[in-house]
């Protein structure tokens, strides 16, 4: 057998020219720049001043395992990227499914997350978590809806009254009364009449139990209905099962407001 010395770097007992457990160059090393013969574990010439070993100690850097909690953050990472991938699969093929089935068979186009702007792909979110929402499942509800707040939170300035409704509702399938609350009330600053605060506010207090401002949200609501119905906002067309429940709703629990 070879003989074995200690390494200089490590202290693993190993032979031949390099360690073997961390790479470290073992006996002499010649300096690159004048050639001086050096002790192996120096770190500068002793002739010219010039840096040596620096081979083996970046390699003995690159080989350190992955601490554990960075590979936790990028399995987070992967499974938010997965989430977000299952939404746009579900949700477009939901949608193309009709029109394929009048047209008969043909080709199916890959979807291009590049060309989905922020907005839409939170849109894609909203609708996937308010499916499960409706179906009961309150474990996916759970694990989409931190993906579904972000991505609303990440529009920023971009948050007009749909997103803030989208959002507001989010909250509160998964229990945050306060927070609906709060997208009503930001909604309403910007527009006092705008059936979607209103609506945000009449809900997040009916299901934090407070029924008195409840009562108060939700008669603001049943008087601003027509007027604000009237304006035919775009986001009104798309929500209009909705507001009609709500107004439904609103007038079994304010009467009075109706006119009854």
């Amino acid at each position: 057998m070879p003989p074995t010395q200690k390494c200089p770097s490590c202290g693993a007992q190993t032979s031949g020219k390099f360690c073997s457990e961390c790479g470290a160059p073992l006996g002499e090393t010649t300096c690159s720049k004048c050639g001086a013969k050096n002790p192996a574990h120096a770190k500068f010439c002793s002739e010219c001043g010039a840096p040596i070993a620096a081979a083996g100690r970046r390699l003995n850097v690159s080989a350190q395992p992955t601490p554990r909690g960075d590979r936790l953050a990028w399995y987070a990472a992967g499974i938010a990227v997965v989430g977000l991938l299952v939404v746009i699969v579900i949700t477009v093929g939901r949608k193309g499914a009709a029109p394929a089935a009048a047209s008969g068979p043909g080709p199916t186009s890959a979807i291009d997350l590049s060309t989905m702007t922020p907005r839409q792909q939170a849109d894609m979110l909203f609708n996937k978590i308010m499916t499960l929402h409706e179906a009961g499942k309150t474990d996916s509800v759970s694990f989409f809806a931190p993906m579904g707040i972000g991505a609303y939170a990440n529009l920023g300035t971009d948050l007009d009254p749909d997103a803030r409704l989208h959002l507001g509702l989010i909250e509160l399938a998964t229990g945050q009364t306060n927070a609906a609350a709060a997208q009503g009330d930001t909604i309403v600053r910007g527009a006092r009449t705008h059936l979607f605060g209103w609506l945000l506010k009449g809900q997040a207090a009916l299901q934090a139990g407070d029924s008195a401002a409840a009562r108060r949200a939700l008669r603001t609501y049943l008087q601003d209905y027509p007027s604000e119905r009237a304006k035919n906002l775009p986001e009104y067309a798309e929500h209009t099962t909705m507001l009609q429940e709500a107004r439904d709703e609103a007038e079994r629990l304010v009467p009075q407001a109706a006119g009854k």
